[in-house]
């Protein structure tokens, strides 16, 4: 078996700066090249350069193509640099000391027999210190379960921050849906894999922080996060073109239906700048969605704050 060549690929939009060369400091001894996809508006103000050393290929797009594009544009770009694991990384998350060459040894000792398409660590939100809890699916029912013991753990599907995956996986289950361009991205390229039989695991020797972007709000008495007013578009349309169009399971086809009145009545309650606006462009997400009019779509021409 060839030697591992582990490429990241770090997405980037408009980054803080001392937080990405913390990323970058922490991230580029674990691996063997960094490529950087900066999907910044050439209109905004410039980064000031990485550290020296950080990064090896940067490649700056000029305006904001949506995360799924920038993320296969590093596959290829990993693919021509010879790589034959790709680990994905968002510019909020801070991986700890060892996580990638731990991420590889669980996932090349699984892969031969459990032919995993991906494994990733957990994730600790930078502002609640809580665990993202994982996913699992039992029968008819979903649980979100906290991890225990050492072994790596069988989910459904994890956060694109943190994946490493071999590109004979990538080529198998294919790219990143350019079309969601933010949000649902990670879940239904896991829930493609999930329905070609391969497995997505967690390693939970791994924890690395992250900004999962939420808010904390109170409805009915319960303490919900959910993210900011302008995902709340992406998250309805893709959900419901995944039910409509996406390669899944029929079950995770019916889970995105049932889930898209609760998504609707949430984000409007929780709408930062009138509600009747917000469920407008909600009416609109669930009607692109079901046509497969995607991209940046209302979004574009009326975006939310």
């Amino acid at each position: 078996m060839n030697e591992s060549r582990v490429i990241a690929v770090v997405v980037t939009y408009q980054p803080d700066g001392p937080a990405l060369a913390r990323l970058l400091q922490r991230l580029v001894p674990q691996v063997q090249h960094t490529v950087v996809v900066d999907n910044t508006d050439e209109s905004c103000r410039p980064l000031p350069p990485p550290p020296t050393g950080t990064v090896q290929t940067w490649l700056s797009l000029g305006r904001n193509t949506g995360i799924a594009h920038a993320q296969n544009l590093g596959v290829e770009h990993a693919r021509q640099l010879g790589a034959t694991h790709v680990l994905f990384m968002d510019q909020d998350s801070l991986p700890p000391e060892g996580m990638v060459p731990q991420l590889l040894q669980s996932l090349t000792a699984a892969a031969p027999d459990h032919r995993v398409a991906a494994i990733g660590p957990l994730c600790r939100d930078i502002k609640t210190g809580r665990i993202t809890p994982l996913i699992q699916r039992r029968g008819w029912r979903i649980q979100r379960v906290q991890a225990k013991g050492t072994a790596p753990i069988p989910v459904e599907y994890i956060p694109a921050s943190g994946t490493l995956a071999a590109l004979s996986a990538l080529d198998r289950v294919g790219l990143f849906r350019a079309e969601y361009f933010i949000d649902r991205v990670d879940v239904e390229w896991c829930l493609r894999a999930r329905h070609l039989g391969m497995g997505i695991w967690v390693d939970p020797r791994c924890v690395m922080q992250h900004d999962q972007a939420t808010r904390a709000v109170r409805l009915l008495g319960r303490t919900l996060y959910i993210g900011r007013d302008f995902r709340a578009y992406f998250h309805v349309r893709n959900s419901v073109a995944m039910a409509a169009h996406a390669a899944i399971a029929p079950f995770w086809r019916w889970d995105q239906i049932i889930k898209t009145l609760p998504y609707v009545v949430l984000y409007t309650l929780a709408a930062r700048h009138g509600r009747l606006h917000m469920a407008k462009t909600l009416l609109v997400a669930v009607c692109d969605g079901l046509r497969g009019r995607m991209g940046k779509g209302h979004y574009e021409s009326k975006p939310l704050r």
